[in-house]
């Protein structure tokens, strides 16, 4: 730990001061009652710890609370940062220390009642009368106070029951079209679920009952609104109070096979609550600061927010640092987390976008209407400072979502709201393809693959996302199931590539495995005797554990092994006298003929029929029989080797 002395808490906490200090000129205090509360800001100066060992000592603390998947994911972000002396990135700094708790105890005791904390601003957000105001304003260590931002909120319109009625496609059901049009059917037929992804979601809570989100796992859950870790339906909430973010939910990680699928159906997810959708209540900036912070901290791969803020900003605040979201998502593309932001559904005039999309470190997503033009309602760029925005695009109308309040019916809705999930559900996809890639190179690959990656606008950015050509590279040449078959979407014949739990694709092959993905079973496709010889592979008496397997035949035994034509004529000279060929370590002895007519064990013929029937004589059918010294079990074995060295490819 011996740089972390080093580090001077000024230069690491200039942040707050600095990229704050514009929000903190913008409106003047709206006109109060002396006794009416209204959420303020409180700025601290620094977090209390002086530099060098105290400091030092204070991150070493720090950086053991942080969950080895952040630690990972921090390290990656980082790899070109300043190490440690043993080499190590630096994975956290001074932002990432609680507030001085000294002077958030003297905040409270004005009064004012806490809110919110964010260690990364070193803020506490408190509701506060004019007169508790002035008092925090004069207090010792408190750099500022200013006013939480508001936004105006942009209601989604839900069209109940729009989605039902015959599927579009027998898996993947009634959101078949939109998963289609942005490549992510080609992903998940690749084998792609977004599984070992952490998602973080926030918005205005979640319902998990419905069908199509019963299944999905939860690795936490918080609620900045009413302070505890239930995200669902709680007394006292308004009504609809969780349909956004089910809806939001739904379109990016929901499964029900056949009826209805997200973009990322096998991602696990963290939930923040952070918007209060009460008619008198906008939503905040606080919650949303709280809920990312605890998003990062908890180990979330990839963030994805359906939330912007438009009021008490002006379009000049938009250019990448001002807005206090947009500081925050900020910190935390520093920390690498993966942030996908919606634009906002104010367009089609230019700079209509709000914060935090105007960040530079987050990918912010347009919508599109289903042929893949741009929604009228989409927000547009440029921001203050000339960047192009949105980065990029998907599908934001008439996107087919899980009803909020039922459990087993269907609508579709209109947004960036809708757009913004689903492109963070594709990212899913695509991380697990390419588990390497940060904010950047995520942003890079999907700008870079997107439809106008050669002419970006302020109407859709970079264009249309597309996973045909963003996950080619993987699905083209990795085998997934690792079982030396490619999947068919990627010019392979393993029809389930994503599961190894069943067996590859085409053509069939005498293994004891169904290969052909639907079609019968072989006949005699098991070792039902145990003998080494499968029924397809040449036993014809596979069910008798009491007769002589069939393959190959072992002529002067007595016995009849093909079933067919009788024990086999021994070739001259005569074979030595005994009962027969014997065994040393597996193998016949020599004097065994391994080549009657009709009993071939080369690689690639076997004794089932045309067709994949099997017990009868003939070459046709099976590829190969498995296990045992008889029958060639040895150079099957080869072969699949063989064939899994040619077709495997690393990742």
């Amino acid at each position: 730990m011996g740089l972390w002395a080093a580090l001077p808490v000024a230069l690491a906490l200039a942040f707050a001061a600095e990229a704050s200090a514009r929000a903190d000129e913008l409106a003047a205090d709206a006109p109060a009652a002396q006794d009416e509360r209204a959420p303020v800001w409180v700025f601290f100066t620094d977090k209390g710890v002086a530099p060098g060992p105290a400091l030092a000592a204070a991150l070493t603390r720090r950086e053991a609370e942080l969950p080895e998947r952040t630690r990972v994911r921090r390290a990656r972000r980082r790899a070109a940062a300043p190490t440690l002396a043993d080499g190590r990135a630096l994975e956290l700094d001074a932002r990432d220390l609680p507030l001085d708790p000294d002077r958030v105890a003297a905040v409270l005791a004005t009064g004012a009642r806490e809110r919110a904390r964010s260690r990364w601003l070193n803020a506490i957000s408190v509701d506060a009368t004019p007169q508790q105001r002035r008092a925090l304003a004069s207090l010792e260590g408190v750099a500022r106070v200013a006013d939480v931002r508001r936004a105006a909120r942009q209601p989604v319109s839900i069209e109940r029951g729009a989605q039902e009625g015959p599927a579009d496609d027998e898996y993947f059901g009634m959101t078949f079209d939109q998963l289609e049009l942005m490549g992510a059917v080609y992903l998940q037929r690749c084998g792609l679920t977004g599984a070992g992804v952490v998602l973080g979601v926030q918005d205005t809570g979640f319902v998990l009952e419905h069908e199509t989100l019963e299944g999905l796992e939860v690795l936490g859950a918080r609620d900045f609104i009413n302070g505890d870790d239930d995200v669902g339906v709680e007394d006292g909430d308004p009504d609809g109070q969780i349909n956004h973010g089910t809806l939001v939910l739904s379109a990016a990680a929901g499964s029900l096979p056949g009826t209805f699928m997200g973009a990322a159906p096998g991602v696990q997810v963290l939930l923040s609550k952070t918007e209060d959708v009460s008619e008198e209540v906008m939503a905040e900036e606080d919650y949303f600061v709280a809920g990312l912070e605890w998003q990062e901290e908890q180990g979330a791969d990839i963030f994805t927010a359906s939330l912007g803020y438009f009021d008490w900003y002006s379009q000049d605040d938009f250019d990448g640092e001002t807005a206090v979201t947009t500081q925050a998502v900020n910190v935390a593309a520093e920390n690498g987390l993966i942030m996908f932001v919606a634009m906002g559904n104010a367009g089609p005039a230019p700079t209509t976008l709000g914060a935090p999309a105007d960040a530079a470190g987050i990918i912010s997503i347009g919508a599109l209407d289903p042929v893949g033009d741009v929604a009228v309602f989409s927000s547009r760029g440029p921001t203050t400072d000339g960047r192009i925005k949105p980065d990029v695009s998907a599908r934001g109308v008439a996107v087919a979502i899980a009803s909020p309040g039922t459990v087993d019916e269907y609508g579709a809705a209109n947004g960036t709201s809708l757009a913004t999930p689903l492109a963070a559900g594709l990212a899913a996809l695509l991380l697990e393809a390419y588990p390497e890639l940060t904010g950047e190179t995520m942003a890079a690959l999907l700008r870079e693959t997107a439809t106008q990656a050669d002419s970006p606008d302020n109407d859709i950015g970079w264009g249309l996302i597309d996973g045909y050509a963003a996950g080619a590279e993987y699905c083209n040449c990795t085998d997934v199931d690792q079982d030396g078959h490619l999947d068919v979407a990627c010019g392979g014949d393993d029809c389930d590539d994503g599961r190894a739990d069943v067996y590859p694709g085409a053509p069939e092959v005498c293994d004891g495995r169904l290969n052909d993905c639907g079609g019968a079973p072989l006949e005699g496709d098991a070792d039902l005797d145990g003998d080494g010889v499968l029924g397809c592979g040449g036993d014809c008496d596979d069910e008798n554990a009491d007769v002589t397997p069939g393959n190959p035949e072992l002529c002067g035994d007595g016995l009849d092994n093909d079933c067919v034509d009788g024990d086999a004529e021994c070739p001259e000279p005569p074979m030595t006298t005994g009962p027969g060929p014997t065994e040393t370590d597996g193998e016949v002895d020599s004097g065994v003929d391994l080549g009657s007519e009709g009993d071939s064990a080369e690689l690639g013929t076997g004794s089932g029929s045309e067709g994949d029937s099997g017990g009868q004589d003939g070459d046709k059918g099976c590829a190969c029989s498995s296990g045992g010294a008889r029958g060639g079990g040895l150079l099957g074995a080869l072969g699949l080797f063989g064939l899994l060295g040619l077709t495997r490819r690393r990742r």
